[in-house]
């Protein structure tokens, strides 16, 4: 690389333009590689500055998690930092951002790439090649990488993001999940020394998230590599980040080790996830200092915790909690409302997406299909609305084929909330867009004002009515394409990764009104990753894996049955992991939600004092 005449390595000898001076490495690490002064920055047209006077030293091998309420500027201050905002995005800019010693307002956004990598949000804003190996090669190409070299690191990216088998697939045959591996890969082909993620698991499965933490964690433990990640998964991302900073109306509120910054109470109040492992270990320790130190993970806690108990046999009777009324709701069997029989599907290229899938979904049922990225399983749920057509089997609702049905007539019984909302918004403000399909049902405007002020209500976006949702962030995007289905009260509700980009705070709303729906006979449907979130609303589950329905039955039985999930690619909660390790001492093995974890946990502890 060559820097103002200078010939440099790229690691430990990089020689850098800071201030008009020449500088090594050395002096950077005492400055920060990340450099930000009072940067405040206002969209155009914006009535108050997204991010306001935040001022950031960030040293080199840092691994720092960025997060936040939804909405709250995390998204916009990654932009800034790669040159985004404001050579792309326009607005109102004050304040510094210096990265590796580069002021970048001075700097273009392709030699900041030499530093700096930036994986969006939505993958599909990253992917401009027609196949995966390609869009891999298109940052190397443009920084000039000689082929030889350049198939080296794509070989290496392919491998450490688990996509080598999907190296000639076009890339609008990939899955969402699939789409985020790969511009992880695009990024760590080029080897910036800093790397900036926007939520780079919101898409993939458990097993597929915690390996792409494992090979940041490997990256910055051994190269050196200084990563910023934005990431509502509190409970994966916890383990590997030594150091948290938390936004808030566009202003950083904390900052600071993992354990100290979760274990506020200022934290939780900002709708921030707490992981439930830790939230379990306060409780505990709010009436009696039982953990010097609060754990992150279920081993931590297992270790802790286990000095206070006494080994015995498990007995079933004594051992559980009386059921409350939640357990037994949705236990009636009522009759089948959609039902897909044989279906067989097939994207182009000989992608079998679905293989002979048998499903019965009931009236008032709330399930929860879940398995790897790649799985079908949202290739299952467009077959619900008729949007995909099976190529062998047959679809039925209400007893009704729908073969013959469109889309359109289809859509007033099932709603579909798709799972990047981009794809599903057009209007000019975020009124329109809920009213939209309203008229097109024909309700009268004095029902549509109503359905439209009560969707905005219930989701936390009335004060974004007038508001273009293409301005929003992507939680917030999400929420109003929610929104627009809610409004017009479908008979069955699919809502194909409905936590993506979701806060704490909103998951939790969006928790107790689906159980709300549930209670009223709603019939509800959601393709998630979410084990958290499907751990504490206790869902039907539907297992899928390559195509195929592999199991399905209530969280507790399947969230127990650790080889299958591992088949499927899905994690079991941290909650039961943990208390599969307390087995041995006459606890229950298929515990998911942290209630019934400390009421039965607390019970055990007292019996061992007496």
């Amino acid at each position: 690389m060559n820097v103002c005449g200078f010939e440099a390595n790229t690691i430990g000898e990089t020689i850098i333009l800071w201030l008009g001076s020449v500088s090594t490495i050395g002096e950077i690490a005492a400055l920060g590689i990340v450099e930000v002064k009072n940067l405040t920055y206002s969209y155009p047209n914006a009535s108050k500055p997204a991010i306001e006077d935040i001022s950031l030293s960030i040293n080199p091998g840092e691994f720092i998690l960025l997060t936040g309420p939804s909405g709250c500027g995390k998204t916009t201050f990654c932009r800034a930092l790669n040159g985004l905002i404001p050579k792309f995005y326009n607005g109102t800019l004050s304040g510094s951002v210096h990265i590796s010693g580069l002021d970048v307002a001075e700097h273009s956004t392709m030699e900041l790439a030499r530093h700096i990598g930036l994986i969006f949000q939505n993958p599909d804003n990253q992917i401009f090649a027609l196949t995966v190996e390609k869009d891999i090669a298109f940052g190397l190409e443009n920084l000039g990488v000689p082929k030889a070299e350049m198939y080296k690191e794509i070989d290496w990216a392919a491998e450490v993001t688990g996509i080598e088998s999907l190296r000639l697939r076009a890339t609008h045959e990939l899955s969402g999940g699939q789409k985020q591996r790969l511009t992880i890969a695009s990024v760590l082909a080029m080897h910036p020394s800093i790397i900036v993620m926007d939520e780079p698991t919101s898409f993939l499965d458990p097993v597929g998230a915690e390996h792409i933490f494992e090979v940041l964690n490997r990256l910055n433990k051994e190269h050196g590599m200084t990563i910023i990640i934005i990431e509502h998964r509190i409970d994966i991302a916890a383990k590997y980040v030594d150091r948290i900073i938390v936004f808030d109306k566009g202003r950083v509120r904390s900052d600071g080790k993992p354990v100290l910054i979760l274990a506020k109470e200022d934290t939780r109040l900002l709708g921030v996830g707490i992981p439930r492992i830790l939230e379990l270990a306060k409780r505990f320790n709010d009436h009696e200092a039982m953990f010097n130190e609060l754990p992150l993970t279920s081993d931590q806690f297992y270790y802790n915790i286990k000095v206070y108990l006494k080994e015995q046999e498990f007995n079933d009777r004594k051992s559980r909690l009386p059921p409350d009324m939640l357990d037994l709701v949705g236990e009636h069997h009522h009759s089948p409302l959609i039902q897909a029989k044989g279906i067989v599907f097939d994207y182009p290229g000989n992608v079998h997406a679905l293989r002979n899938v048998d499903l019965t979904i009931n009236q008032g049922d709330y399930v929860a299909i879940m398995g790897e990225n790649g799985a079908g399983k949202t290739t299952l749920v467009k077959h619900f609305n008729g949007l995909l057509r099976p190529k062998e089997g047959s679809v039925f609702l209400d007893g009704e084929d729908i073969s013959k049905q469109s889309v359109a007539q289809l859509a007033r019984r099932v709603g579909l909330v798709f799972q990047n909302p981009d794809d599903q918004l057009f209007e000019e403000t975020v009124e329109k867009e809920i009213a939209f399909a309203l008229r097109n049902f024909g309700v009268k405007e004095e029902g549509i004002e109503k359905r439209v002020t009560w969707a905005l209500n219930l989701l936390d976006i009335d004060q974004y009515r007038e508001s273009s949702p293409f301005t929003l962030s992507g939680g917030e995007r999400k929420r109003v394409a929610l929104a627009s289905v809610l409004a017009w009260d479908p008979e069955v509700l699919v809502l194909d990764e409905p936590t993506i980009g979701q806060d704490y705070g909103q998951k939790e709303r969006l928790r107790h009104f689906l159980n709300q729906l549930r209670t009223q006979g709603k019939t509800v449907v959601i393709v998630t990753h979410d084990v958290e979130f499907v751990a504490e609303s206790q869902p039907h589950i539907v297992l899928m894996s390559q195509g195929n329905v592999m199991a399905e039955g209530s969280t507790k039985s399947i969230m127990n049955r650790t080889e299958l999930l591992a088949r499927c690619s899905v994690a079991q909660p941290e909650i039961t992991r943990l208390f599969n390790d307390l087995a041995p001492y006459g606890l229950p093995k298929d515990v998911v939600d942290i209630d019934e974890a400390y009421q039965l946990l607390k019970r055990k502890i007292e019996e061992a004092e007496k």
